[in-house]
Formats: structure tokens, sequence, C-alpha cells
């Protein structure tokens, strides 16, 4: 069983996703904030990250640069899930090893996860 970090602010859709993947027969770690995500990360063996840019706190490219400094996580595979989808934004993610960038408004969310589940088990987009 894979093990998937679900960082996401939104308190609905965070449950949606973790309920979805759940039901893909994924172990689901589920945090609002990125500093809830780091022991998560520290204490489990995480295949996959779902990331959300707009955070309170740390963002989700600051968490993103924090993770890549570390020889533990810096291979993580990692996939951007935002409502920030600037080129800026997706360009900086880029650089820092996301393996993908998706803009939650211009897709169904059951799209958006068989999109990440595929990248979960390696099957690219």
């Amino acid at each position: 069983m894979k093990n998937v970090l679900v960082i996401e602010d939104e308190q609905s859709l965070n449950n949606a996703i973790t309920m979805k993947l759940r039901k893909k027969g994924y172990k689901v770690f589920s945090v609002m904030t990125a500093e809830e995500a780091m022991p998560i990360l520290e204490e489990n063996d995480v295949d996959f990250i779902w990331l959300d840019i707009l955070l309170p706190g740390m963002n989700g490219l600051e968490f993103l640069g924090i993770i890549r400094k570390k020889p533990l996580f810096k291979d993580k595979k990692v996939a951007i899930v935002s409502v920030s989808g600037s080129f800026g934004v997706q360009e900086e993610a880029r650089k820092l090893g996301a393996i993908d960038y998706v803009v939650k408004s211009e897709y169904k969310l059951d799209d958006i996860i068989e999109r990440v589940v595929s990248q979960i088990n390696g099957d690219g987009k």
C-alpha cells in the first residue's frame, strides 16, 4: 500500500481528496498546513505528496524548497494542486522538482484524482 500525504487547507476539499484516495487503496495522511506535514514526513514512509500552494503560515513553495534541501526527502514525488496558476509560480514549482502542477479550477476533482493516481503508480500523467 502506498502512502500519500495531502496538504490542503480547505477542509471540505481535503476530506473529499482523502476519502477518494482511501477508496482507491492508499493510506492517506491529511493535514491543513505545511508545518503539520513535516513531522508526518519525518515519521512515515510517504510515497507521494499532494501539495496546495496557498496555505496558512508556510506556503507550498516554501515547503517544497525546504524538503528538497533534505537528503531524505529530496526525491519525493510532489504534485502541486492549487487555485494559483500563474506562470511564475508554476515555473518555480517545476524548478523545485514538482512532477506536476494542476490548477484546480481547470479540472473536476475526480479527474485530478485520476491524474495523481497515475503519478503515484508511476504511469505518467
